[in-house]
């Protein structure tokens, strides 16, 4: 099976992160993956954004859920970055679709939990988007769905059975029952933290034949030995001084 190195919300080393200028750097490097998220606001537009909250990747404030897609529309995405940036939108997801398929990138897209009040409707509504703008996707395009939510999986999962799912887990919540989550997601793919991953770990989920991409790894030594080790993929922020690694 193919290595792969995952551009962790495109390239944040070279662009603000989750913008259409840190994707595109995935292309202009000759990478093949991207990783980025979906989340959804309270009039229910889909838009690619990491955190809950605005405040940190934006000039706007509040979580995401909770405003109308019109503040998101006019934040500012870039000028934290730097003043090369100013003005960079949050990007939709028909522009990250459109982009896939100019591109022929392919896709590990994480679906955000929702929280709050409306959060079962507004996560239903998530999928439901999702699965509709997955009908422009070229069919020739990998794509992995993962979450740290089994909830949204199954939500995903009785829209699009045929796709291929992942769970996110953080160290800590590697556990017991940890293979019973997988089962119960319908999910082929595991998505661990890098924190504490030792070789015997990886042995462990490979005996249950999971495939195995690693979140997040900036060092080039790490991500070498876990390659090494035997996993598929490596999520990093640093995905151009990672590429030659699949050499």
């Amino acid at each position: 099976m193919t290595k792969k190195i995952f551009a962790h919300r495109g390239i944040p080393t070279l662009a603000p992160e989750n913008t259409m200028p840190a994707f595109e750097a995935v292309v202009s490097n000759g990478l093949k993956w991207i990783e980025t998220d979906l989340s959804i606001t309270k009039d229910e537009d889909v838009f690619i954004i990491h955190d809950d909250k605005l405040d940190r990747t934006t000039d706007q404030t509040g979580s995401i859920e909770t405003v109308d897609t019109e503040v998101v529309e006019k934040a500012d995405a870039g000028s934290w970055y730097s003043d090369k940036f100013v003005g960079e939108k949050v990007p939709t997801l028909d522009q990250l679709i459109k982009f896939l398929n100019d591109n022929k990138i392919n896709a590990n897209i994480e679906l955000k939990g929702v929280v709050g009040d409306d959060a079962n409707y507004l996560a239903d509504k998530l999928c439901l988007k999702f699965s509709k703008a997955l009908d422009n996707l070229d069919p020739d395009i990998d794509l992995i769905i993962s979450s740290f939510s089994p909830i949204m999986l199954e939500k995903m999962n009785k829209l699009n059975p045929e796709l291929k799912y992942a769970v996110l887990f953080e160290h800590q919540a590697i556990q017991d029952d940890w293979n019973l989550v997988m089962q119960a997601c319908n999910a082929k793919i595991i998505h661990p933290d890098d924190t504490d991953l030792t070789q015997q770990k990886i042995a462990m989920m490979k005996k249950y034949h999971y495939q195995i991409n690693v979140w997040t790894v900036d060092d080039k030594e790490r991500a070498k030995q876990l390659l090494d080790w035997g996993v598929d993929g490596i999520f990093t922020n640093k995905a151009d001084q990672m590429k030659d690694l699949l050499d």
